[in-house]
């Protein structure tokens, strides 16, 4: 079992500490062969797709999965097979494929809040935003990224390392 002081440790340090600000980014229009090679190349999970310092979108490499693998039987609509064929031209734009609304989280929230978050949507990178910010056109002013990869290692200090 958890200590609850250990707990409490994770629960006074917020995104702002240890979120990256220097991040690579994509523009709407950016063709999606030099996606994957973002991919593949930085083993990223999602690339923020941003346009003038305002987040567009996401895209996630599992939504590339889904779309160049799931069988015919699993397209339930007309608008997913048209995306599936749209798709297969990778001189294609990355905006025919990106999450329009990603999870997105708030500098001020704390990583315990991320870390359940992440757990309940199964997603592990969530671009961070200016609280306020967000529009119909968008997803709010962009300020950096936060991934499991970020919050794994408190997790191990404050919590294996002190056993």
């Amino acid at each position: 079992m958890v200590d609850i002081e250990l707990l409490e440790k994770l629960d006074n340090i917020v995104v702002s500490d240890i979120m990256v600000t220097e991040v690579i980014t994509v523009e709407p229009d950016e063709r999606l062969e030099n996606v994957l090679k973002i991919f593949r190349d930085k083993t990223f999970k999602g690339v923020p797709v941003t346009s003038k310092g305002r987040l567009l979108g996401v895209a996630y490499a599992v939504d590339l999965l889904k779309a160049y693998f799931m069988s015919k039987m699993d397209i339930i609509d007309i608008d997913e097979a048209c995306t599936l064929v749209s798709l297969m031209d990778t001189k294609g734009a990355v905006d025919r494929f990106m999450c329009l609304k990603p999870v997105t989280v708030y500098p001020s929230d704390n990583i315990v809040k991320i870390a359940k978050k992440m757990a309940k949507t199964d997603t592990y990178t969530f671009p961070v935003v200016k609280k306020g910010t967000a529009s119909p056109r968008d997803n709010g002013i962009f300020l950096g990224i936060i991934t499991l990869s970020d919050i794994i290692p408190l997790i191990y200090q404050v919590v294996v390392r002190r056993q």
